[in-house]
C-alpha cells in the first residue's frame, strides 16, 4: 500500500509539532471469513444446476468459517513480534494475511516496505525442471527480474553447495539436496519486514548452522520482524513484544513478558474480559 505522511497539526508559530512514528505494520480489525464447502459442492457434475437453482430461488449463502476477527496492532522500527497461541490459534493465518496470500474480509491492513514471508519453502518446486531453472522461476515467482536473479545465483548455488548438481532436475535430488536449495532460494532476498512460520533450519549440522546464520542476519537487517513459534527460548531471544491469538481473536498484544504470560495464564480461553485490565489489541509498540 502506499504509505501515509504523518499527521501534523498547523498553529501559530510557537505551537511543536510532533511527528508520531509510522509503524511498519498497522492491523486495524482485521477480519478473515472463508465460505464453507461440502464434499459435493465440488461435483463438476451437479454443481452448475445447483449454482443456477440456488441463484433462482435465492439460496445463495453458505456457512462461514471466520479465522480472524478483530485483530489490531502495530509494529514499528526496529520491533519484533511474536505471535503466541496453541494451534488452530491463528498464527499462520495471520502470517499469511500481513505476506498478501490471503486478502482480509474486514478490517485494514497497512504494511509499509516489502514484506516476505518464509512459508513452506519447498512448495512450487518444478521436478522436471533443474535447480538452476528452479531459482529463476521462484526469484520470478518473489517479484524479482531476470536481472537482478542472474546477479543473485552465483551467491544462491555457492549457498547450495550443490556444484555442477544444480544442472540436474530436481527430481533427481535427494531430499537433503531439494531442502539445500529450496532454503538458499527463499532467503537470497531481504524484506523490510520478514514474516516467519517457525525458524527455519536445514541439513546436516554444518548446513544447518550456515542456515542459522543467514536466518541471523536477515533478522538483523530487517526493519522489523513478525514471527509464529512454539519454541519460548527462540522467542525470548528474537522478540521484543508478543501477541497472543486464542481463536482469531486478540486476548493481549505488547510486552513479551506479559505476552508469555497471558497464554500461559488463560491458554486457549478466549475471555479477553477476565484479563485484569491486560490491553487487548494494543499497539506492539
Amino acid at each position: 500500500m502506499t504509505e501515509l505522511a504523518p499527521k501534523t497539526t498547523s498553529g501559530t508559530t510557537a505551537d511543536a509539532v510532533v511527528a508520531q512514528p509510522v509503524p511498519l505494520v498497522e492491523a486495524k480489525n482485521l477480519a478473515l471469513r472463508i465460505p464453507i464447502f461440502k464434499a459435493n459442492d465440488r461435483s463438476i457434475k451437479i454443481s452448475p444446476l445447483r449454482l443456477l437453482t440456488d441463484l433462482y430461488f435465492g439460496r445463495t449463502k453458505r456457512a462461514v468459517a471466520t479465522l480472524l476477527e478483530d485483530v489490531s496492532f502495530k509494529v514499528h522500527h526496529g520491533e519484533r513480534l511474536g505471535l503466541i497461541g496453541s494451534n488452530g490459534a491463528g498464527k499462520s493465518t495471520l502470517l499469511r494475511v500481513l505476506a498478501g496470500i490471503y486478502t482480509p474480509s474486514g478490517g485494514k491492513l497497512t504494511v509499509r516496505g516489502s514484506a516476505k514471508g518464509l512459508f513452506d519453502v519447498s512448495m512450487g518446486m518444478l521436478q522436471d525442471a533443474t535447480g538452476l531453472e528452479n531459482i529463476y522461476m521462484r526469484g520470478l515467482q518473489m517479484g524479482l527480474n531476470f536481472d537482478e536473479i542472474k546477479e543473485l545465483i552465483p551467491g544462491i548455488v555457492e549457498f547450495t553447495e550443490l556444484d555442477d548438481a544444480i544442472e540436474k532436475p530436481f527430481n533427481t535430488y535427494s531430499s537433503g539436496m531439494r531442502l539445500r536449495l529450496a532454503v538458499s532460494i527463499s532467503t537470497m532476498v531481504e524484506p523490510d519486514i520478514l514474516l516467519l512460520d517457525e525458524w527455519l533450519g536445514a541439513g546436516d549440522a554444518r548446513f544447518s548452522t550456515k542456515v542459522q546464520d543467514r536466518m541471523n542476519a536477515l533478522v538483523e537487517k530487517s526493519r522489523g520482524l513478525v514471527i509464529a513459534t512454539h519454541n519460548e527460548n527462540l522467542m525470548r531471544n528474537l522478540c521484543t513484544h508478543g501477541l497472543v491469538l486464542s481463536k482469531g481473536k486478540v486476548l493481549y498484544c505488547g510486552e513479551l513478558d506479559e505476552a508469555l504470560a497471558v497464554y500461559k495464564d488463560h491458554g486457549e480461553q478466549d475471555a479477553p474480559a477476565k484479563l485484569d485490565g491486560r490491553q487487548r489489541g494494543a499497539s506492539a509498540g
